[in-house]
This record gives structure tokens, C-alpha cells and sequence, in this order.
């Protein structure tokens, strides 16, 4: 039942209003989970739900107004409100001193919104429940129960807060000093809440996220230091919105202003002075006041001993007692910062280590007075070196500086002084000269990638990296000249997108980041200025800039570059030139050269039919360019018959047309989006190389069920992958078709080595790594079925999409053709066989759309393509453009031919929307106008939000997808699609509410890896109402759906899998994993007859082992979302994110998960080279080289590392000890051994190579 509440004070929120009425509700032993208060903006009125009708009786019973008299036009003084013909009553309720009449609302509750508080009520009583198991699982093990009070947060006050650096004070006999380069007087509190640190001053909130802390140092005295990994948050202080509300009730604050837009703001920095400093210094200090004067009356602080001792014992980070000194600053920050730019401007040093010495500043690995002093020793050094064709300092022995520690009191003081740094550079540099590191060789350039310099820019900061990066056609142009390009990231301190909240402005950070794309990065006397983006990069927020150069005698600017990519002068709108030039950032990791392969061009004319352009983005190649494609791919790539293309000003897919002589491709209208006589190479930006599994999503599903789809379908498919999903860990057989099915270890050939382990009886369960990459995996397959509805269709594909140029199709007929990958895929539909057709992302009912498969006769021309769908040139309207306005220039098109699904739905017309024009302007583009639109795309681009509203009323309405605010969603999703290339955003305001969210949106719970390997799936607390963490986003209620997403979410059971079916105890006792499958080894290499004696490699084994492991841990670095959180080496060994939040990673860790890859695989590949490289077979040491050297990488690789020089000071953001490299190594010996095993070895030996046509 409801309860309407009148005469509140306006200012009060739904949180307030419950904390208000809290006291009272516990009085009558009503559980405030079974209630819900709802507080109308800017008025006065109210509204509580109950869940139980004898909640609200004897609520109503204790507080329910008394009428006194009849209805009156106007007040009277007893509760009447002007204009209102209430009758005349008396409160029995008061609020912050206002009465407070309240009724029996005359309104009847909604189902959701019941739904919502039986939501509440059962995620409370989980999260019982798994409080009291936690609580008996502790008293099993006899460990002593926490104080209750350690569930409550940790309030210290303190007298200043201070912002600096470390240093050994050679003053006082090298004491661990804490430097104070900002300090803001004033009393300030320190709240430890569950996941942050909140420090208040009277001008600012200092929020830090606990994985941010490296190591809290305190001391007795009241001195307590933070040393971060990486940026706080930084707010404007927060409003009390209960003192507002009183003021309110009291007419103090002016009264009816409601909520008027945001109410705090994010701050770059705390005043001018911190801005100065906040950008280099990562060390925060407060000093904890034991006697607070509060007027006329003391309070005493907690004990600061026992505080700290409850931190430590919480174990969120490392704390440290320890009696470190305080001073205040020699140098100012900005002194030294000016000093060192100084110095770099005049250094002769190689731009390389200019980019890197002012990376060991921006990133705070050093102060600069150190890096001054380091610059001055490396001039003098490079000065006096006799060598020119090397340095005596090499860049691979520089960036070794880049895994140092953050200073501890443990530290090792050299460590961070001039001469400990020079010293382990110049043995660094010794161990690379004496071949101990090779390293340089893993991440050189290729014909693909080449290394970019990279700059982070955070709302607080700016980090350098480097990277290795895809080629592009600038890039490929100026070959010479790659280090004057630098490729920037906007993103917040974590390394995600800022994202939009109602209650914080985020104004302040955009104008930051419009001064740093106004003003250019400075690097030495290197100033890099905006270049363009991509279309991918755009929406990834990240951007090109330039700095001036020499090419070919000619200075090259910005302006000058984009010149001379084409002609952009008729484009007047800004989002639209950019997204054209645009096209020459797009990756192309394969070049053809036209006149290297004597390739033409031909210009044909686009197929066209009422208004429409069936050929819109597609041209044609023939046999002779498509085995000149083939030579310049990788043979992994297999021989494609479609290619996604950039040409010139073109851009779109080409397709094999048999029917072509020679060698030439046919380019199209559609296709040409500029001018540009840049014409000498076909660049390749994807291949149709294999087809690619179908997985529902949130979308389809709900589509689908609008359609009429069986609710079992989708249950019933589900079901099946669930249990495919609990097999995977029954067996090593399934494990490794797992692992193979998810392109895990291929290169290395890690589930052969699985299949073997499972012949000779070892368990790989045994090993904690290869365990933890299997669970990995699995995890992530099960949270994108729970959280994403991300369910597999077997009689399902998702294929690139070409044009039929035969016209052999007629309308409404596709021809679906692929590989099925050894059986991994299952067969193509036959022919006539009814399917529908779809594209991601669909929102709109009729974007699914039925289509019949026609298979063409043998010999046809369209039998000669691979791994597409290929749409009819015929009829009224193209195909493409009725799934979600797609195109044939490189869009992926999902196809089903279930006829479970496909003989049940029916399907409904798909949408038209009317072309919409780009907002232009009435002079020339500048470069600056490009950039504004960059940033105005960060601060508008609400894609994302547009589709999670079209989700929540999808499922709340009846009509579901067909509802007109869905439909109208749908279109305006087309149109945040279409923003990037014509300047014009969806408004918020535009977008219809929604007052609750289906469970299925509910929060996801967060994986942690402790140890380097060991998987924890956190449980999700629904957060309470004071929850400081979250008080600044979005309070979203969540209420049971009843529609085939709620089912089929509340159908998977994640934890209980997770723990019961995956997650299985490690097998105990006997002898180790390793020492068993060496054993074996040992045993089969006796039985081919061979005595190996692998000491005599154990050294070039240390060296690969040294190799690998600095790969490994550079790839940790160099793609994680934040250079200062480095990812695990689980992650790069799986070659996805895994400790993040969500069952979906975000679209930047998408793209770096594909990079990250790549990338591994390379390294892989790289070293299964090095210990499989052929030898002469001269005699039989020289037939076994490979297996010794194989045999001693194993045996090493299972070795504990010493601790060396070249480690020295190892720092804690790198786990010690890479425990990869022995799989590897055990995955090349086993190779080896198949190899020499006369039985099996042939299948290991296959000669061959070369082009073998098409088919």
C-alpha cells in the first residue's frame, strides 16, 4: 500500500526523506527493506510504498493526519496548503521541525514497483546469509572474530593535508623524508570507507580508491603518508542535503529550489598552487589530531595505533609503521619542472631518451631535481662515448628504469640517487651487450606495427608510454619519422571513460582537456598538437598529435599532413571532415603496392533503386589481386575472398568477382568519401578470413521474444551451454577443445600439451597457473552468458556482408557461405532454407528480418567466395539497410536458420529513417573546430545511455520493443550512432523516464586475482542508503522481470557454479605438477633412444627465460588501462581483462584485449622460434640442439628466481617470478618430441607452403 505525505521540505531527496523517517519506522518494528520513500522534485509532497499492508496500517495508525474539519479554499493554519482544498487536519508527524501531514494515498501501487522492494527485501537476505556463512566458515577455522565495529568506516581528523614526494634526506643520515610541496592548513577528516579513502577539507574532497594505495606509512606521532599508484579523485565538497532541507523547513535557504542540475563538480586540481604540483607528485600526507576543538568543547580522535591496526588487519593494502620525517620543499616543483625542460631543450641526448626522461617525472617515478642531475651525467656520458654507431646506454636498458619500485621505507635509498641509477643502467646496459637480454628483438618494429610514443591524459595529469601500434597510412608515409607522432588517451584516473552523472559536473575536466589539445604536449622542445582521430578512436577517446618535422625538405605541420591526404575544403561540417580524414588513422596492418603487383583500378557505377544503393560501400577484385593480398597477409590469415579496404579517399569491403581479368579492382561512388591522389597502395584493414561464432545479445533476445520467439528456445539454449560450461573442467580432454575453441595458447600449442598431460596421467589441475587460465576463461564465458544473455546459436553465424554482382539472387535471397573450421562451426544452412538476418546493434522490432538461402549450382561464380553472406542486388529495398541502416562497406551481419526459432516468429516493418544533415558551418574548418568536436563528442556521446533506456522500457512496458517510446528510442540511437560524422547529439532531456531497472541490469560482482593467479568472485552487496562510496552516482531500484531476460538471468546461478562446478579444489599431496610431466618427459626421450644432457644450455635458457619474462611484463604494462596498475600475468597469458567489474568489458578493453593478443602471440611465437630454430643436422648433437635447448627452458623455467642486479629494486606493480615461460617451454619440447617420434612425427613435419589458390 502507499502513503502520500504533504507539507515536507522541498529540498529533501527520496535517500533523506528515508533517513528522516527511519527512527519512527523502527519505533513501529517496520524493516526499513520493506519500504520505499519516493520524494517529488522541487515540491512538497511524498510518497511511501509498502510492501506489507500491515506495515502501512500501523504506520497510519501512529502518524495518519486527524481531520478537523471540511475541505477550505485556502490555508488556514491547520495544514491547509494555499489552493488546495485539503481538509483541515492535524499532523501527527514532524519532520526537521515542519509538520508533516500524511494519508492513505489514493492511488494503487504498481507491480514493478512492489517488485522492486521484494528485490530489495531478497538481495538483503542473501546478503545475510552470506554474511553468516562467512562468519562460520571463520569460526571453523579458529580465526578470532572481528570487533563489530570493523564493518564501520574509520573516521580520523587531522590538522593539514599535505601533497609531495619522498626522499632518503641525506641531511639526517638518509631518513625516509616525506616532502611537502602543497599543503592546505586547514582541519581536514579521513574516512577509510569500503573501497575508498575520503579525505574532506573545507575546499575540496580528496577521494582515493583503495587499489590506488601502494603503502600507507605511519607513525606514533601522528604523521600519516599515502603513496599512490596513481591520481585521486578530486571534488568540490560535498552538500549536506539534510542541513539544505532544514533551512528549507525553516525558510533559511530561499526555498524552492529543488534539484537544480549538479551539485558538485570534479576539480583538476584543489587551488592553483596544487595544479602546480598535483600533476607529478603522488604522495599524500595528514597529520591526526588526537583533540579537536569544537567551540567551547573538545572531542578526542579514535586512537590512531588501534586505527591503523584495524586497516592493516582489513588487508586492502600494505601499511606500514614507520618513523619517517616531515619538511617542507628546497626546490619548488614547478622550479624544477621549469629547470628540467631547460635541460632537455638544450640536451643533445637522443629524442628517445628526452621522451624518457620526462617520463620518469610526468609518471613520478623521480622527482625532477633527480632527473636533472640523471640528464646532466647520460649528456656528459653520451659525450664522452667513443662509439657513434652505438650508445653507451641503450633505449632497452633505459626503460628497465620503468619497472623501479615506488620508494618504501624498505627501499634501498641508492636505488633512488643519481649515482645507484647510473649504476644500474651501465650494468643493465652490460648484460644486454653479453647477450643476457634480448628483449629488443621481441618488440621491434615490422611491416605491421611500429613503436609510438604515448601520452594518458587524466584529469589530473599527463602520463607518457610507448607502445607498439598497427600502422596507418600516415604512419606508413612517413616512415622515417614515426617518433614525431604521438597517439594521446583521454580517460579518467582508472583508465575508463569519464562517465555522465546527473549530480556531478564534469565541466571543469573537459576545459582541461580542451587547454591540452589547445596547447599541445610538450616534450623537450617538441611541442605535439592535434593531428585527427579515427572513427574507432573517436569513440574510444583517443586522438593523433603531430609535432613539426622535415620530410623529403619539406616541414610538416598538422595542416600540412592532412593536406596531403586529400582534398576535405568542400566539408564544412566539422564532424563530418573529421570522421573523412579520419579514414587515414584507420589500422592497416597490410599494404598491396599497386605498381610492385601491376594492379589497376577501374571506377564502376553503384547499383541503385528507389532512392536506395545496393551496393552501398562493396566494390570487386580480381584472382590477380586477390593472390597479392594473400602474399602480403600472414599465412595464420588463411586465403580470403572478401577484404575490408582503405584506397585513396575510399573506403569499404572488395570481394572476390572471378569474372575479372587480370588484375584490377572495381571501385564504386558509395565508396569514395574525398578526393585524394594518394593512390599508390591498397591498404587492408580486416580480413574474412573465418567465420565467427553467433552469441545472442540483450537486444536480439528482446526482439526475438517481441517476434514471438518460444521462451524455451532460449532457455533450452542456454541450459545447454551451461552445461557445456560445467564439463569443461570434468575432463582435460574438454578442457583443452575448450581452450582450443577460445584460441587460448595457439601459437604456443597449448592444448596439445593438455591432451598429452591427460594420456601419460599427469593433472595440469595441480599446476595453480594453467588452473587459473582455465578458470579464467571459463569465468568469463559464464558472466557474458548471465550478465550479457551472451547465449551461443549453433545453427547460427556471423559473417562480413558483399553484394551478389551476378544477379543470380532474387529479392529477399542470401547465399550463406563459410568454413566451419575443422567442425568447429556447424555446416551452412541448406538450400531454400528460411533465416532470419539481423546486424548489431538492433533496437528498432523490424531490424530482424526473414530471408531464404540459395545455394548457386557448381562452378557458379558466387561459389568461389568464403566466409560471407552474400545479399541480392534485386528488388524494392536493399536487405543491409533494413537491419539497423547497415551497410556492405565492413559491417558483420548475424544470420539463424533454427527452425525451432525461424518457423515461430513473425517479423514487422523495418524502420526508415529520414536522412539527417551534419551541422556545418558558414566559414573554414579549422583544426581547432575538429578538436572542439572532440571533446564535445566526450561530453555528449550518450549512446550507451540511450540503449540501457530502450532496454529498461522494453521490458517495463507491455508492448515491449513495439511500445512508441522504445520505437522512438530506437531512433534516437540511430542517430547517437550517426553523431560522430554529423556534429549533431541526442539530448538527455529527449529520452523518456523509467522509474525502475529489470534485475538483469543489476550490478555485476567484482573478480578479483589474489597471488598473481588465485580467482575470487566477490559477492554483489546491495549498497545501504549512507553508502558514501556511491553516493554520488545513480540509486537505481531493481524489480523481478518476468520476461525472458529475467528468467534466463535468474537461470544461471553464478556463484554456485562457480564454486561447485568450476572452481574445484586443487588436488593435495604427491609429487608436483612439473615434477611429474618432466619425469615423463625424461622416460619418452630414454624410449626414442637419446641420452640429452641439458646443462651445458642452462645458460642461453636463462637468457630466453629473461627474455620472455621482460616481454611479459611489458605487455602487463604497456596495455593496461592505467601504466601505474599493471595487468597480471594471468591477463596477458588469457589476452583478456579479467579483474574488472561487469560480465562485458568496456569497447577500450576490447580493443586492447585484441592488441594485448596480438601482442602475446608474437612474444610466444617469437620465443618457440628461438628454442625450436633449426641447425644443420651435421651429427646427432646437432639433431638434439633444439630438444636440449627445449628441455633446459623447462627445467629453468621451473627454477625460483635469484634476486639480481638486473631486478634490482623490483617493483611491486610486476609480479616476481613469471610462471609462463615453462609452459611455453614445455609446449615447444613437446612439439620436439613429436617431431622425432618416428609414429607420430610426420604429422608434425608437413612440408608445403606457398599460394595454393582459391577455391
Amino acid at each position: 500500500m502507499e502513503v502520500f505525505l504533504r507539507n515536507l521540505p522541498v529540498e529533501l531527496t527520496d535517500q533523506s526523506l528515508a533517513s528522516q523517517l527511519k527512527p519512527f519506522t523502527e519505533a513501529l518494528q517496520i524493516d526499513d527493506a520493506t519500504y520505499h520513500c519516493e520524494k517529488a522534485k522541487k515540491k512538497n509532497i511524498g510518497f511511501i510504498l509498502f510492501l506489507h499492508k500491515a506495515d502501512g496500517y500501523r504506520f497510519l495508525a501512529s502518524h495518519q493526519e486527524v481531520v478537523v474539519g471540511q475541505p477550505q479554499p485556502q490555508g488556514n493554519g491547520y495544514g491547509n496548503l494555499p489552493g488546495h482544498r485539503y481538509p483541515p487536519a492535524k499532523a501527527r508527524l514532524r519532520i526537521m521541525n515542519r509538520d508533516v501531514f500524511c494519508k492513505l494515498s489514493n492511488k494503487e501501487p504498481t507491480e514493478h514497483a512492489l517488485s522492486a522492494i521484494r528485490y530489495q527485501v531478497e538481495q538483503r537476505r542473501i546478503q545475510r546469509e552470506k554474511l553468516e556463512e562467512q562468519k562460520r566458515q571463520k569460526e571453523k577455522g579458529g580465526k578470532p572474530q572481528p570487533d563489530k565495529a570493523d564493518d564501520k568506516a574509520l573516521i580520523l581528523n587531522a590538522s593539514c593535508t599535505s601533497c609531495g614526494h619522498w626522499i632518503f634526506d641525506r641531511q639526517h643520515e638518509g631518513r625516509f623524508t616525506f616532502v611537502a610541496d602543497w599543503t592546505d592548513t586547514g582541519h581536514c577528516t579521513a574516512k577509510f570507507t569500503k573501497r575508498n579513502l575520503l579525505i574532506q577539507t573545507a575546499t575540496a574532497e580528496i577521494r582515493v580508491p583503495f587499489p590506488t594505495i601502494e603503502e600507507l606509512v605511519w607513525s606514533e606521532n601522528g604523521h600519516v603518508a599515502l603513496t599512490l599508484n596513481s591520481a585521486p579523485i578530486l571534488l568540490t565538497p560535498k552538500p549536506n542535503t539534510d542541513t539544505l532541507a532544514l533551512l528549507g523547513a525553516l525558510s533559511l535557504s530561499g526555498g524552492g529550489r529543488g534539484s537544480q542540475g549538479p551539485q558538485r563538480s570534479r576539480l583538476p586540481a584543489i587551488d592553483g598552487n596544487h595544479a602546480r604540483v598535483s600533476s607529478f607528485c603522488t604522495v599524500y600526507y595528514f597529520r591526526v589530531q588526537r583533540t579537536v576543538s569544537l567551540g567551547h568543547r573538545a572531542t578526542h580522535s579514535p586512537d590512531p595505533y588501534q586505527q591503523f591496526r584495524r586497516l592493516k588487519e582489513k588487508d586492502l593494502f600494505q601499511v606500514t609503521k614507520f618513523d619517517f620525517g616531515v619538511k617542507g620543499y628546497d626546490v619548488p616543483v614547478g622550479q624544477g619542472i621549469t629547470q628540467l625542460k631547460e635541460l632537455l631543450g638544450h640536451s643533445r641526448l637522443p629524442f628517445s631518451f628526452i621522451f624518457m626522461l620526462q617520463r620518469l617525472v610526468y609518471d613520478g617515478y623521480f622527482p625532477a631535481n633527480i632527473v636533472c642531475d640523471l640528464t646532466q651525467r647520460l649528456t656528459a656520458l653520451f659525450k664522452s662515448s667513443n662509439t657513434a654507431q652505438q650508445y653507451p646506454i641503450s633505449e632497452e636498458a633505459f626503460r628497465k628504469l620503468f619497472r623501479m619500485d615506488f620508494p618504501s621505507p624498505s627501499s634501498d635509498p641508492r636505488a633512488f640517487e643519481v649515482d645507484g641509477i647510473m649504476d644500474f643502467l651501465k650494468h643493465s646496459e652490460e648484460e644486454i651487450r653479453n647477450g643476457f637480454s634480448v628483449g629488443s628483438e621481441l618488440f621491434k618494429e615490422t611491416d605491421s606495427l611500429v613503436r609510438i610514443h604515448r601520452a594518458i591524459v587524466t584529469p589530473t595529469r599527463i602520463y607518457l608510454e610507448e607502445g607498439m601500434e598497427a600502422k596507418n597510412r600516415i604512419l606508413r608515409k612517413f616512415t622515417e619519422n614515426h617518433d614525431y607522432f604521438m597517439r594521446v588517451q583521454f580517460c579518467d584516473e582508472n583508465g575508463q571513460d569519464l562517465h555522465f552523472n546527473a549530480k556531478v559536473s564534469l565541466e571543469p575536466i573537459y576545459n582541461r582537456f580542451k587547454m591540452v589539445l589547445a596547447n599541445g604536449i610538450s616534450i623537450g622542445t617538441r611541442v605535439y598538437r592535434f593531428l585527427g582521430f579515427s572513427h574507432s578512436s573517436l569513440r574510444a577517446h583517443s586522438v593523433w598529435l603531430s609535432a613539426p618535422f622535415l620530410h623529403n625538405n619539406q616541414l610538416h605541420i598538422p595542416e600540412s599532413i592532412i593536406t596531403g591526404l586529400g582534398k576535405f575544403e568542400k566539408i564544412k561540417s566539422p564532424a563530418r571532415r573529421a570522421a573523412r580524414i579520419g579514414q587515414a588513422f584507420s589500422e592497416t596492418p597490410y599494404t598491396v603496392p599497386l605498381d610492385q603487383f601491376g594492379i589497376s583500378v577501374m571506377k564502376i557505377k553503384d547499383v541503385e533503386r528507389n532512392g536506395r544503393v545496393f551496393s552501398d560501400g562493396v566494390g570487386t577484385m580480381s584472382y590477380g589481386v586477390l593472390e597479392a593480398v594473400h602474399r602480403v597477409i600472414p599465412e595464420s590469415k588463411g586465403y580470403p575472398t572478401c577484404v575490408q579496404i582503405r584506397w585513396a579517399g575510399a573506403k569499404g569491403m572488395l570481394a572476390l568477382d572471378p569474372t575479372l581479368p587480370g588484375s584490377q579492382f572495381c571501385i564504386r561512388p558509395s565508396m569514395e568519401k574525398f578526393d585524394s591522389e594518394d593512390t599508390l597502395n591498397l591498404e587492408i584493414c580486416d580480413l574474412a578470413s573465418k567465420p565467427i561464432a553467433l552469441v545472442l545479445n540483450r537486444q536480439l533476445v528482446k526482439i526475438l521474444e517481441d517476434m514471438g520467439a518460444p521462451e524455451s528456445w532460449f532457455l533450452d539454449l542456454q541450459e545447454k551451454e551451461l552445461n557445456r560450461l560445467r564439463m569443461i573442467t570434468a575432463s582435460a580432454y574438454n578442457t583443452a577443445n575448450f581452450l582450443k575453441t577460445q584460441s587460448i595458447g595457439d601459437c604456443m600449442g597449448l592444448s596439445t600439451l593438455l591432451r598429452h598431460t591427460d594420456r601419460i596421467g599427469v593433472d595440469y589441475r595441480r599446476d595453480r597457473f594453467l588452473f587459473a587460465v582455465v578458470n579464467a576463461v571459463v569465468l568469463k564465458e559464464l558472466r557474458l552468458l548471465k550478465h550479457k544473455a551472451r547465449i551461443p546459436v549453433p545453427q547460427g553465424i556471423t559473417l562480413f556482408g558483399i553484394m551478389d554482382e551476378t544477379g543470380f539472387l532474387q529479392e529477399n535471397e542470401v547465399f550463406v557461405t563459410y568454413d566451419t573450421m575443422k567442425g568447429r562451426h556447424e555446416p551452412p544452412p541448406e538450400h531454400s532454407a528460411s533465416l532470419l538476418v539481423t546486424r548489431s546493434p538492433a533496437l528498432h522490432p523490424g531490424d530482424i528480418q526473414l530471408a531464404t538461402n540459395v545455394i548457386p549450382r557448381d562452378g557458379h561464380p558466387l561459389r568461389q567466395l568464403d566466409n560471407c553472406i552474400v545479399f541480392s542486388k534485386r528488388g524494392a529495398r536493399d536487405l543491409p539497410s533494413q537491419l539497423s541502416g547497415g551497410d556492405l562497406d565492413g559491417d558483420v551481419f548475424n544470420v539463424i536458420w533454427d527452425p525451432k526459432l525461424v518457423h515461430t516468429v513473425r517479423t514487422f516493418v523495418p524502420a526508415s529513417y529520414a536522412r539527417v544533415d551534419p551541422l556545418e558551418l558558414d566559414r573554414e574548418i579549422q583544426t581547432s573546430d575538429m578538436a572542439d568536436f572532440f571533446i564535445d563528442f566526450m561530453k555528449t556521446d550518450h549512446l550507451g545511455v540511450v540503449a540501457t533506456r530502450h532496454m529498461i522500457l522494453a521490458d517495463l512496458r507491455e508492448a515491449g520493443t513495439l511500445d512508441p517510446d522504445c520505437v522512438r528510442l530506437a531512433e534516437l540511437h540511430s542517430s547517437a550512432v550517426d553523431f560522430s560524422k554529423t556534429g549533431r547529439a541526442v539530448q538527455l532531456d529527449q529520452l523518456p523516464k523509467a522509474k525502475w531497472r529489470p534485475d538483469f541490469l543489476a550490478p555485476v560482482p567484482q573478480v578479483f586475482v589474489h597471488n598473481k593467479s588465485d580467482i575470487e568472485l566477490d559477492s554483489y552487496i546491495l549498497p545501504d542508503d549512507n553508502d558514501e562510496d556511491d553516493e554520488d552516482g545513480p540509486r537505481h531500484r531493481y524489480y523481478f522481470s518476468d520476461r525472458v531476460l529475467g528468467k534466463l538471468y535468474r537461470a544461471v546461478d553464478e556463484e554456485r557454479i562457480w564454486n561447485e562446478d568450476i572452481r574445484q579444489v586443487l588436488p593435495r599431496g604427491g609429487a608436483s605438477f612439473w615434477d611429474q610431466l618432466i619425469t615423463r618427459f625424461q622416460e619418452r626421450i630414454k624410449s626414442l633412444g637419446y641420452q640429452i644432457d641439458w646443462h651445458h644450455r642452462s645458460e642461453e635458457a636463462h637468457r630466453l627465460r629473461h627474455a620472455y619474462d621482460h616481454a611479459v611484463e611489458e605487455l602487463m604494462t604497456e596495455n593496461a588501462e592505467n601504466p601505474s596498475q599493471p595487468l597480471t600475468e594471468l591477463e596477458v597469458f588469457v589476452g583478456f581483462f579479467l579483474n574488472k567489474t561487469g560480465g562485458a568489458l568496456t569497447r577500450r578493453q576490447r580493443d586492447r584485449s585484441v592488441r594485448l593478443k596480438d601482442e602475446f602471440d608474437r612474444v610466444t611465437t617469437w620465443i618457440t622460434r628461438q628454442l625450436r630454430k633449426p641447425t644443420p643436422l651435421v651429427d646427432t648433437t646437432s639433431e638434439l640442439d633444439a630438444l636440449e635447448l627445449c628441455l633446459a627452458c623447462v627445467y629453468v623455467g621451473c627454477m625460483k628466481e635469484t634476486v639480481e642486479v638486473v631486478r634490482w629494486n623490483h617493483s611491486r606493480r610486476l609480479a616476481p617470478d613469471v610462471e609462463s615461460f615453462r609452459v611455453v617451454a614445455a609446449c615447444a619440447l613437446l612439439r620436439e618430441l613429436n617431431s622425432l617420434d618416428p609414429s607420430i612425427g610426420r604429422r608434425y613435419n608437413g612440408g608445403g607452403g606457398g599460394f595454393v589458390g582459391v577455391r
